[in-house]
């Protein structure tokens, strides 16, 4: 389902979320061919039928809110982004996998519409199993978001989420309750400072700990 470019409901370590494989979304003229779709960054969108555009149904957001990828691993950062700093990569080293999302400089694998206005993807290794039995058999990342509404709390348990969430997909995994029972903390280290774009799982002190590290190692080279 995943692979033709379904919308699935699937269980990570730290929340459940809606889940497209990225892979049917990069191919060349899927966004240029639907040219009465809407567009994002200055490519059209898929249309409104495929997962990815559901996702946003779902949710109720807004077309232009990106949606981060789940990644196979720490090389992966090279894969999908560019110019990636050796902090970032040293939390990545540290944390990945883990419910720790870096955002990154896109490259060109990541489709326009589905990056950043400022050209950034962000990425996160899940240390779910079931995510990366996904990853390996789609042989792709996974773009996923909670699977909430909007202003609604992220599920940590199939038995909570939304009926309409569980409507909206065309196959929903249950795996109980999530082990980590939060979402992951977000990072960007894009304009040279740690950032943190969303506090979560992980602690800022646990973050900063290794990007001093990371800094330390860098003026030691030099």
């Amino acid at each position: 389902m995943l692979s033709s470019g379904g919308l699935a409901l699937i269980p990570t370590e730290t929340v459940y979320g809606l889940a497209v494989a990225v892979a049917p979304f990069m191919q060349p003229g899927v966004a240029k061919g639907a040219s009465r779709e809407p567009s994002v960054n200055g490519a059209a969108l898929p249309p409104a039928s495929s997962g990815y555009r559901r996702i946003f149904t779902v949710k109720q957001r807004d077309l232009a809110q990106t949606v981060p990828w789940l990644v196979g691993g720490v090389d992966d950062l090279d894969r999908y982004g560019c110019a990636v700093d050796e902090v970032t990569r040293a939390l990545a080293d540290a944390f990945w996998p883990g419910a720790l999302t870096l955002i990154v400089r896109a490259n060109n694998r990541v489709p326009r519409f589905m990056q950043a206005a400022d050209g950034t993807v962000a990425l996160r290794c899940s240390a779910s199993p079931v995510v990366a039995a996904l990853i390996r058999a789609c042989g792709c990342p996974l773009a996923t978001t909670s699977a909430n509404t909007h202003g609604m709390p992220a599920p940590a348990s199939f038995d909570v989420v939304e009926p309409v969430v569980l409507a909206g997909v065309d196959v929903a995994i249950d795996a109980g309750e999530t082990p980590c029972q939060d979402a992951s903390t977000i990072v960007s280290c894009v304009s040279g400072e740690v950032v943190v774009a969303r506090y979560g799982a992980l602690s800022e002190d646990d973050i900063q700990r290794v990007a001093k590290t990371a800094r330390m190692r860098m003026q030691d080279r030099q």
